[in-house]
């Protein structure tokens, strides 16, 4: 379809009006709505890279998707409303509300640094709406000025342009099938690492958010920022030696923008959270010193009674309740530490009372003796198990039949994904297993594809990870490592089991917390035990 509309009426409704950009993707207009009244709206059109039957196929599919995605979304006020959306000549057109006012690159100028106070309300602005998309379970993925609308009605900060809707435009399949990306889901200067590679996260959004905020105290473009030989950016040198800043300010700025996303910030609401606790009477860096690059410790914070959670135990931190006890507790299912305490050790206790301590601690031991022989007398019954079928991918796998399943479908991977059921109210993390078999683009040895997994490993999420060991796939020899990583503020730790057959790579992934990963390893080994492929 040509892409100058132009005068034309899409659908018999909508009367292009004008045209408001253009990009590697698509183009957008704005438009007279002529069954509403003639209101103005925003028409984005966007164009498949090829118009194969497979690739329309497959566009049009993610295309349905993202829309459902973006009509949800839509309930939050600063989030253009999805109006329609339809396909039309092979091209996919997105109908949204019109948001009157103009985008951040207006107001982030090169050469013309913001105050702290003004970038600290930018930030808080962005993560504020960042914060209800992130609710969602959705990941912007394109982040920056251009991006962020200063409405004019109420100055608030609107979020467009999603860049999840980019994929329809940024793949198309071979002769042979296999979906290629062909342009990458963002905007170089403002993606962290593990994006450029396909693994977006919600904290690859507030690495986007922490450049944005560089830019605007620094009045310099991200583009010309530097990179230490760790990956890290170089940017405090950039601040303006004449002003003094807040080093808890600065700090944040950091987290936000770690190489490692284990590092960053998990998401918009801790992010929050840390610029409320500035305090207007924290001493300011001397302007000497604001220069340097603050070092990567985490911090420990000693809380006498409460919570880890009321008492905003941060990630990177380490949070040590002393409740009175004598024993740090640091937050669910953890391992209690000794902690020495003074009052408790410099008055000794009477004969008797002492003596009683030790009955009820005899005591105490015989009934955990007890317990740990019933254990034994009486195991757990077994996990019953059902079998998953995936003919179009060819392959089956046994999963427990207690566990949910969820099929994924994107440009990466195709497969499922099987999540353990919550334990009780407190549990807010679901253990998941997948099952995704990756299209090779080119013959990949199970040694080829297994440097290239651990070096993906070390670069996302463990640089500490070991060598693969060898196991059984199911019936197929296969490669095993378990590494550590961090996901949405909880430590996790993960076994990844592979194989390669013919062109295709078919991966196992064991996610769970450190402090529930043993319970489910036996089920789990289970299910790669059971896994083999079919034909289709």
């Amino acid at each position: 379809m040509d892409n100058n509309l132009v005068g034309q009426t899409i659908q018999g409704r909508y009367y292009v009006v004008k045209q408001l950009g253009r990009g590697g993707v698509g183009v957008t207009f704005v438009a007279q709505d002529q069954q509403c009244f003639d209101s103005l709206c925003v028409v984005k059109q966007l164009k498949p890279k090829s118009a194969s039957d497979k690739t329309l196929e497959i566009a049009r599919r993610l295309f349905n998707r993202e829309a459902e995605i973006m009509n949800r979304l839509g309930d939050c006020d600063r989030i253009p409303r999805l109006l329609a959306y339809f396909e039309h000549q092979n091209d996919f057109f997105l109908v949204q509300e019109l948001i009157e006012g103009q985008d951040l690159s207006n107001e982030i100028i090169a050469g013309q640094p913001w105050s702290e106070e003004k970038t600290i309300g930018l930030l808080k602005d962005i993560l504020e709406v960042l914060q209800v998309v992130q609710q969602y379970s959705v990941i912007h993925r394109d982040l920056k000025p251009s991006n962020l609308m200063r409405r004019d009605k109420d100055k608030k900060i609107v979020l467009i342009d999603f860049g999840s809707v980019k994929q329809v435009s940024t793949q198309i399949v071979d002769a042979a099938g296999e979906v290629k990306q062909t342009v990458a889901v963002g905007t170089k200067s403002y993606m962290p690492m593990e994006q450029m590679m396909g693994r977006p996260g919600f904290y690859s959004d507030i690495y986007a958010v922490g450049v944005i905020a560089i830019q605007a105290l620094t009045g310099i473009p991200p583009k010309r920022y530097t990179i230490s030989q760790d990956g890290e950016l170089i940017w405090r040198s950039l601040l303006d030696p004449n002003v003094s800043y807040r080093p808890q300010f600065l700090n944040i700025l950091d987290k936000m923008v770690r190489y490692r996303h284990q590092e960053r910030y998990s998401s918009a609401g801790v992010v929050l959270s840390d610029l409320k606790q500035l305090d207007d009477k924290t001493i300011l860096v001397p302007k000497k010193n604001h220069l340097s690059t603050s070092p990567k410790v985490p911090s420990t914070h000693i809380i006498s009674g409460g919570n880890p959670q009321a008492n905003g135990a941060k990630n990177g931190s380490t949070l040590i309740i002393n409740n009175g006890s004598g024993v740090a507790n640091n937050g669910k299912n953890s391992t209690p530490n000794q902690v020495t305490n003074n009052s408790q050790t410099a008055t000794k206790k009477p004969p008797l009372k002492l003596f009683g301590a030790i009955a009820a601690a005899a005591v105490a031991i015989g009934g955990l003796g007890f317990w740990l022989l019933s254990q034994s007398e009486n195991p757990e019954p077994e996990t019953n198990l059902s079998l998953y079928e995936n003919a179009s991918e060819g392959f089956r796998v046994d999963y427990p039949e207690a566990w949910s399943k969820q099929n994924r479908d994107d440009f990466f991977a195709t497969g499922v994904v099987f999540f353990s059921p919550l334990e009780d109210e407190s549990d807010q993390f679901k253990e998941r297993v997948s099952v995704l078999v990756e299209n090779l683009s080119e013959e990949v040895s199970l040694d080829g594809y297994t440097e290239r997994s651990i070096t993906e490993i070390k670069k996302l999420s463990d640089p500490y990870v070991g060598e693969a060991k060898f196991v059984n796939f199911g019936e197929d020899e296969g490669r095993q490592v378990v590494y550590t990583g961090e996901e949405n503020g909880n430590t996790v730790q993960k076994m990844q089991t592979w194989s390669v057959k013919e062109d295709k790579a078919y991966v196992i992934t064991y996610t769970a917390r450190i402090d529930s990963y043993n319970s489910y390893l036996p089920t789990v080994e289970k299910m790669i035990e059971s896994f083999e492929t079919i034909s289709n």
